[in-house]
């Protein structure tokens, strides 16, 4: 959802010690209360916090996994030794012709939703 923010929501915002960015993770997070607003509350952002902390801790255990790619199919997915990812990180591979744009711009729709669990 891409939301606009009106004259005196950016009034409201500064007066009450808040920032722009918070908005998007408020409506992202919080319990709608009536049809056109939201509220915060804590079992919400106990959830967002345990949700967090499940994503950094799949971030430690994947360090150092390599996805292959190829026509939008993953080929493989291992641990390289650390001689083959240094060789990786030198361009010094076989897939050397790969471009950046391609890498971060693909589709992960396959890993599924998280936002919405817990």
């Amino acid at each position: 959802m891409n939301l606009s923010l009106t004259q005196h929501a950016e009034s409201r915002i500064r007066q009450r010690g808040l920032r722009e960015s918070d908005i998007p993770m408020i409506v992202d997070a919080g319990t709608p209360v009536d049809d056109d607003s939201l509220l915060l509350l804590a079992h919400d952002v106990d959830r967002e916090i345990r949700r967090r902390k499940q994503e950094i801790s799949a971030l430690e255990r994947l360090r150092g996994c390599r996805v292959v790619i190829a026509a939008d199919k993953v080929v493989t997915v291992y641990r390289p030794s650390r001689r083959t990812e240094k060789r990786l990180l030198r361009g010094q591979h076989r897939h050397a012709g790969a471009s950046d744009a391609n890498r971060t711009t693909r589709d992960t729709s396959f890993a599924g939703d998280h936002a919405n669990a817990a």
